[in-house]
């Protein structure tokens, strides 16, 4: 199997190695830091962009050899243009909007997203636990694969909001969403109007871009049940109606009690219609999250998933760093095996070509 390069980051850093997760050790980066995101260029797999916490907007252009500051301001999301790879957009906290044009090396402000109506960004808040320790911020950048012009990007908390202008203007699409802590948008392949949307409370769908959203959650561990239906990654498995969901009991409030995540991956097979919980290798009481859902960058049937049982911001510190494990599945997710175990929380990871 092709050699691959793996980014795995817990709340006390980041690791890098080659040829298997835990294999030829690269080096360890970003001590006591929580990256709260990892992704890179497909056709330049030797370029990575990370967002540390407390630390930047960071990029390594020699496959996790050396990084190289690119932000001093807090980042939260980085997104690369499928259209062209040279453009990068940063997400940051408190809420803001940056885009290079040069592979980041240069940014300029799209602060038209700050131009949002005050009605709006009163949605723009915080977790009450969190008022004073965190700030909402963007959580996912989606630029459309069929139309670069046409962007959404979800905050945490603050909702959905939408640019058909490359980032110039915005609107709010966040009707139809109670409780707007958002985590990832994506396209129903092929479409301009149907997409997906995970949150803290609830998975849903909209069939005219974002206009109203409802919840599609029919099968799914306490589906409807509007404290307790937490999701976050997912994707949908190319060429197939499969999607595949990472979810958990409740928001990470929750996650202090004796239960702890009760963490579960979900798959769809009819496009999100009905849910089952995926219990092969993993058994149906699984005790952590699956916080990082990758897929292979070459083997659309393979995918990885980093899991834990901490979460940055409530009570997890580089010295409380939970545990957790590398998983894959070789099957487009309907059995998973341990790869690497007895590893710290794990909270983002990117994987690329060697």
């Amino acid at each position: 199997m092709e050699k691959l390069r793996y980014y795995i980051a817990h709340n006390a850093g980041l690791q890098v190695s080659v040829g298997d997760p835990g294999g030829a050790n690269i080096g360890e980066f970003f001590a006591g830091h929580t990256i709260d995101h990892l992704i890179g260029p497909r056709t330049k797999p030797q370029i990575v962009f990370a967002a540390v916490d407390g630390d930047g907007g960071h990029r390594t252009l020699d496959g996790g050899k050396t990084w190289q500051k690119v932000l001093n301001e807090e980042v939260r999301q980085f997104a690369i243009d499928p259209h062209d790879e040279n453009v990068v957009y940063a997400g940051m906290c408190p809420v803001r909007l940056l885009r290079s044009e040069d592979g980041g090396t240069t940014w300029e402000p799209l602060d038209g997203l700050l131009d949002l109506p005050a009605e709006v960004q009163e949605k723009w808040d915080a977790p009450p636990v969190l008022r004073g320790l965190d700030f909402p911020h963007v959580r996912d950048i989606f630029i459309h694969p069929d139309d670069a012009n046409l962007i959404f990007v979800l905050l945490e908390h603050g909702g959905v909001v939408l640019s058909r202008d490359r980032g110039k203007t915005w609107e709010d699409r966040s009707d139809g969403i109670d409780y707007v802590d958002m985590h990832r948008i994506e396209n129903v392949p092929g479409s301009k109007e149907q997409y997906f949307v995970s949150s803290a409370r609830g998975f849903f769908r909209t069939d005219d871009c974002g206009k109203h959203w409802h919840r599609t959650e029919k099968g799914m561990p306490w589906g409807g049940t509007e404290n307790l239906s937490y999701s976050h990654g997912w994707r949908f498995m190319p060429g197939s109606q499969r999607v595949i969901v990472c979810g958990a009991k409740g928001s990470p409030a929750f996650w202090g009690t004796k239960e702890g995540p009760r963490g579960h991956l979900i798959v769809s097979d009819d496009g999100g219609e009905n849910w089952r919980v995926v219990t092969k290798g993993l058994g149906q009481e699984n005790p952590w999250f699956p916080h990082a859902l990758l897929q292979h960058p070459t083997d659309p049937r393979t995918l990885f998933c980093g899991m834990g049982d901490g979460c940055k911001g409530f009570g997890m510190t580089p010295d409380q760093r939970g545990n957790g494990a590398w998983y894959t599945s070789r099957d487009a997710g309907d059995s998973w095996e341990v790869v690497l175990s007895n590893q710290p929380s794990i909270i983002s990871a990117w994987v690329a070509p060697e």
